[in-house]
């Protein structure tokens, strides 16, 4: 952040295995490379992430369905339990006998695909709370739920698509 309120970014990439590397070591690299960056810079270093990229499961589906549209995206919003701000996930690309077949068309949230990720989301997977709202308050509870159409960055073709 300079001096006037203005933030940037920038990204370091680091080799990382995760047999020999741990969150904690990532952690403090990123410690020491932030000590080493803070002198040579003007202004002041507010945070970072660390991103660490997965491949997919082989066990997932190995092709998309037929027909199904990424820009059609269902929203679903959490409660933390620290404010009272909203935490969406949003689900694109989402099926079709997930949402309710009578108007209104609603995500059928007693489907039960929908049903049991809503409700590892809430109660966390594997003992570990997943994921957490963008301060780092776990989610409990849905507040709602609804369908929408997002815009994808280079898309190929134009789909006119209603929820």
């Amino acid at each position: 952040m300079d001096d006037q309120g203005l933030t940037n970014r920038t990204q370091m990439f680091v080799a990382y295995d995760g047999a020999t590397e741990t969150v904690d070591s990532l952690i403090g690299g990123w410690s020491a490379y932030g000590g080493l960056l803070d002198p040579v810079i003007d202004g002041k270093i507010l945070g970072g992430q660390i991103l660490i990229p997965l491949v997919r499961n082989p066990a997932w589906k190995s092709s998309p369905a037929t027909g199904n549209n990424v820009n059609q995206v269902m929203n679903l919003n959490f409660n933390n339990d620290f404010n009272s701000y909203a935490t969406p996930i949003l689900i694109p690309s989402y099926k079709e006998t997930q949402v309710n077949t009578t108007p209104p068309r609603a995500p059928n949230l007693a489907a039960t695909a929908l049903a049991a990720f809503i409700a590892a989301v809430i109660a966390g997977t594997g003992g570990v709370i997943f994921p957490n709202s963008n301060s780092l308050h776990d989610l409990n509870a849905l507040r709602d739920a609804f369908l929408t159409v997002r815009k994808v960055k280079n898309q190929r073709t134009k789909t006119k698509v209603t929820p």
